[in-house]
């Protein structure tokens, strides 16, 4: 096994998430030790503050140098010298014996309040009653529930998010704030970050808490068409589909074999099915020639783009030639197959379509959680609870773009703020004329609550 490299780093310990972000950034890091922190129940009980430990598979950066010209934009953003701690560094080559590892020794469970317990995903761990166990890996992401901003954050979310809100996590880091947000009884919840390493590990975070991922691994078709065809259905089809049917039928999906149990019973009031039924130059999944109903299983293939356009080119076509198309993702099929029979029954019976295309998003289906490369300016959507762990000075940036994320009487959690610079991100609450309500302290760190 190939040596690896030790890399210790006298900081603030105030800043030493700030810091690890930098490393994994900047140098090949498979992970570090946040000051050796380790917990009993809510306090802290032994720590090495002041040294952070990193570890690196090699040296491909010169690390001083590196670190010098991070320290100096930090500077430039409003850090003191005091606020940074000297930045000194040693790096040492060490033998390989489970290096992979050992970042990981320190990090226990962590009991954030009476009701949420953080557990890394290789801990056995048993829950007490009534409490919310979060498994994490955070790879190469950041939020492990033992930071003060993390933590003030979920404190926020236990107090104030309600069951049902639409929730937003900006700088979603490990995810662990968007899940906890589904465990509090959230609808969904969305994760954007900056970094796209991080992506996948939200992901893979959500699964191993059993929390629904949009859209799933197997995607689901995106097209979207609207109004209501005037031709009459066509029944016309090439001679070869009716072998390419027959194909089909034989070699048909898991997810297809699935509904087709159900919907060959006539369990949806007697509606009758065909399956892999030739339609002019298609073959579609499902059809019920009575209610000229298509239903389309769809996996991850229709998520590609050009997918996606073939699947507007057919379902215009199908919506034309009479039909009313249903699209299911193959998820839903196989978690969520009541939820799924019931959402065809009321397409079947709704009078008033105003669409003949309909989906059942994931999220309507059962909650679930979203996770992209993306930043608070360029997100669409409004939320009843949105969550920044952010530095001040990035959080005074985009106050006005968390706002509009906002919906009317939402609540805003502001965290990753030092003590001492408190004052700017309240004069930009202020400006955007947001609310305050709540100051939440830890150590040196501080989290404001505020409502639009």
């Amino acid at each position: 096994m190939n040596n690896y490299f030790e890399l210790r780093i006298t900081i603030n310990p105030d800043i030493e998430d700030i810091v690890s972000d930098i490393c994994f950034s900047n140098f090949d890091c498979e992970g570090v030790v946040l000051a050796e922190e380790t917990y009993k129940d809510l306090v802290m009980t032994a720590t090495t503050q002041g040294t952070l430990r990193v570890f690196l598979t090699d040296l491909k950066n010169n690390p001083a140098e590196v670190l010098q010209t991070e320290r100096a934009l930090l500077k430039e953003r409003g850090f003191t010298d005091e606020e940074l701690g000297s930045w000194e560094i040693t790096v040492d080559e060490k033998e390989n014996q489970d290096w992979s590892k050992k970042w990981k020794e320190k990090w226990t469970v962590t009991h954030v309040t009476n009701k949420i317990a953080v557990v890394p995903s290789w801990i056995n761990y048993e829950p007490h009653k009534d409490e919310i166990v979060i498994t994490l890996d955070p790879g190469c992401a950041f939020g492990t529930g033992t930071h003060q901003t993390t933590q003030l954050c979920m404190k926020a979310m236990e107090k104030y998010l309600k069951p049902g809100d639409k929730m937003a996590d900006i700088g979603t880091g490990s995810g662990i704030l968007a899940i906890l947000a589904m465990k509090l009884g959230a609808k969904s919840a969305y994760g954007c970050d900056n970094d796209e390493t991080v992506i996948d590990v939200c992901r893979k975070n959500s699964e191993i808490n059993g929390i629904s991922v949009y859209p799933p691994l197997e995607g689901g078709s995106k097209s979207s068409i609207s109004g209501w065809g005037k031709k009459e259905a066509l029944h016309k089809y090439p001679k070869s589909h009716v072998q390419l049917a027959k194909n089909l039928r034989n070699n048909s999906t898991e997810a297809e074999k699935l509904l087709w149990n159900y919907l060959r019973k006539s369990n949806l009031d007697g509606i009758k099915f065909r399956r892999q039924q030739p339609i002019d130059k298609y073959v579609v999944d499902f059809m019920a020639p009575q209610q000229k109903i298509i239903i389309e299983l769809d996996d991850g293939q229709h998520n590609e783009e050009k997918n996606i356009e073939n699947d507007r080119i057919r379902d215009e076509f199908l919506v034309n030639a009479g039909y009313r198309v249903i699209r299911l993702w193959n998820n839903d099929v196989f978690n969520n197959i009541n939820g799924v029979l019931d959402y065809i029954l009321s397409v079947v019976n709704d009078p008033t379509p105003k669409s003949k295309i309909s989906t059942l998003p994931q999220g309507e289906g059962a909650p679930h959680v979203q996770f992209e490369l993306n930043t608070a300016d360029k997100v669409n959507e409004q939320y009843d609870f949105v969550c920044a762990n952010i530095l001040h000075n990035v959080l005074t940036e985009i106050m006005g773009d968390l706002k509009n994320l906002m919906k009317d009487n939402g609540k805003l959690v502001l965290s990753g703020i030092l003590d001492e610079k408190k004052q700017v991100v309240l004069d930009a609450v202020e400006k955007q004329n947001l609310k305050i309500i709540e100051h939440i302290p830890q150590d040196q760190w501080i989290a404001f609550v505020v409502e639009k």
